[in-house]
């Protein structure tokens, strides 16, 4: 294994270096509109951010979270926490709110509140964003005086904080009152984040607006006035609209980016393509082919990830080379030496795949260029992509094409999003496109894949191969904070993903993450990377939304 250093991240008590960047050396007025697209069939008025309905629109710039963990710059950034500790024996942690913090109606917000919103998980699993509720580590949640909040533990753990970071803090006032707080709608949020005000919802297009109390407002934030929402079927449809200078933030597959979008205005129309999750295709090992492990090798040997890469992706992913379960945006926490063990799985070997499916004995026995299962079945199934994701649905395409090439016939299934996200959920798909959690640390990927308590919770766990054994040897990452344990326990949980493949690793994804400077100045950049640009996570969008201003 070369040696790598694994990254630490740093405890900082005030965001007051998003204010020092290169890109801000005068704070800017206040003014402007940020336009970002959503892709999906209509815009409502659902702004809860419980029920996954819009949760892009009100993750982050409506709803705070207590901090955000940096990936690019390894540093905490509290937000309306003021800072967090753990108990000498690890069994339980302290959260130090910030003083003065309101609500945007204007009511005080404080521990009753935190703890309120931490609690709600525990009678409801669709409720606990930090899913530490389901996995039994959360014992309890303590409002210790108006300012700070305990959380104590059923075991020792060093790593809540890194799983907190999702929980939505939601104003007491109002959902103590929400009989079901999955089917409320919020049609009038209030919220802690910058941007909180409804001031127009369409079928087309929502706005939403400065916060009128917002806890950082005498510090000018923030500089833009508005988001406004732009509803899109697919990417093709975006692809146009950033071309046109219809929207200021993509966050899309754009094919041929430098000649379609780039060349009309270099100067403004930019892209900056940092690591990001890896993407597999899970399969369900519960069903037929899937439970043999060597149909999943094969199918794995089978696929032409650089026809993948190129002919779908433009070239922008990179292909996967490691069997282990991480991509590219792990990679000080790589292990050379167990990835090589695996290569082979990734290798494109079409003989190879053949000969394997012969001596497991799936056999094509009729000639008619299908295999059949050992009962004489022959082998067909759907893979799922969700509609309007053209680079996914290609991708998909090649994968069918290449599988047939061995004798096993697959069918490319473009549906909505809610079939995607169920099946996903619920373990009923046969073969499914999908990502991988790419958090603060490894772990968190594999408490997302193997956990026995994310069964349900987690579009990657319901592969059939989670068990109490591998959320046993998870939960002990968390319960040390020696780092020769825990790198141990990353390599058993690397071992077991590579000889068992569970899921099929295709390609590392790029943050997709397009901008035009026309209107809006502040963007990061490769060059000024003070947070990975991604808009669907409540804590980068967050901060890079803080630092955008109207030019």
């Amino acid at each position: 294994m070369r040696p790598k250093t694994r990254p630490h991240f740093i405890l900082t008590a005030t965001c007051a270096a998003l204010l020092t960047g290169p890109a801000l050396a005068q704070t800017p007025a206040q003014g402007g509109t940020l336009t970002v697209p959503i892709i999906a069939p209509t815009l409502t008025d659902d702004f809860n951010p419980f029920s996954n309905a819009q949760e892009d629109m009100v993750r982050g710039t409506m709803f705070e979270p207590l901090w955000v963990h940096n990936v690019m710059t390894r540093e905490v950034e509290f937000r309306l926490a003021e800072g967090f500790d753990y108990a000498d024996d690890l069994t339980s942690m302290t959260i130090r709110l910030k003083d003065g913090l309101t609500w945007s109606d204007g009511e005080v917000l404080d521990a009753e509140d935190v703890a309120f919103s931490l609690a709600l998980g525990q009678t409801d699993a669709a409720l606990d964003k930090s899913g530490k509720w389901s996995d039994g580590l959360i014992a309890g949640v303590a409002v210790v005086d108006p300012l700070t909040v305990r959380i104590n533990m059923s075991r020792p753990d060093s790593t809540l904080d890194w799983y907190l970071e999702p929980a939505f803090i939601v104003p007491q006032h109002i959902w103590a009152d929400v009989e079901d707080k999955l089917t409320f709608r919020n049609p009038n949020p209030v919220g802690s984040g910058p941007i909180t005000e409804v001031v127009s919802a369409q079928s087309n297009q929502i706005e939403i607006c400065r916060n009128p109390n917002y806890y950082r407002a005498a510090e000018g934030l923030p500089f833009l006035d508005c988001i406004r929402f732009r509803q899109y079927s697919d990417n093709s449809q975006i692809q146009p609209a950033l071309m046109a200078g219809e929207i200021d933030w993509g966050a899309n597959f754009i094919a041929d980016i430098d000649r379609t979008f780039v060349a009309r205005d270099p100067e403004n129309h930019r892209y900056w393509y940092p690591p990001n999750d890896l993407i597999n295709l899970y399969v369900n090992t519960a069903r037929a082919p899937f439970d043999n492990a060597d149909v999943r090798r094969a199918m794995s040997m089978a696929m032409d990830r650089e026809a993948i890469v190129d002919l779908a992706g433009y070239g922008y992913p990179t292909v996967a080379t490691r069997a282990t379960g991480l991509g590219d945006y792990f990679e000080a926490w790589l292990n050379d030496d167990l990835d090589a063990e695996f290569e082979s799985l990734l290798t494109y070997d079409p003989d190879a795949a053949n000969a394997l499916l012969d001596q497991a004995g799936y056999l094509d026995s009729n000639g008619d260029g299908r295999r059949e299962l050992p009962d004489g079945t022959p082998i067909g199934f759907d893979i799922h992509v969700v509609n309007g994701w053209t680079d996914w649905i290609q991708s998909a395409q090649i994968i069918a094409e290449n599988l047939a090439d061995i004798g096993i016939t697959a069918q490319v299934r473009s549906v909505d999003w809610s079939v995607y996200d169920a099946a996903l959920k619920e373990g009923t798909y046969d073969a499914s496109m999908s990502w991988s959690l790419a958090a603060v640390d490894p772990i968190q990927t594999y408490n997302d894949y193997y956990h026995p308590d994310r069964v349900g919770q987690s579009w990657h766990a319901g592969h059939g191969m989670a068990s109490d054994d591998l959320g046993a040897l998870i939960d002990a990452y968390g319960q040390t904070t020696d780092e020769a344990e825990r790198r141990d326990i990353l390599d058993r949980l690397m071992t077991f993903t590579g000889e068992n493949l569970p899921f099929i690793p295709l390609f590392s994804n790029p943050t997709w993450y397009q901008y035009n400077s026309t209107r809006i100045g502040g963007w990061p950049t490769a060059e000024d990377p003070f947070v990975q640009p991604v808009f669907y996570s409540a804590g980068r969008k967050l901060i890079a939304f803080e630092r955008l201003y109207q030019k």
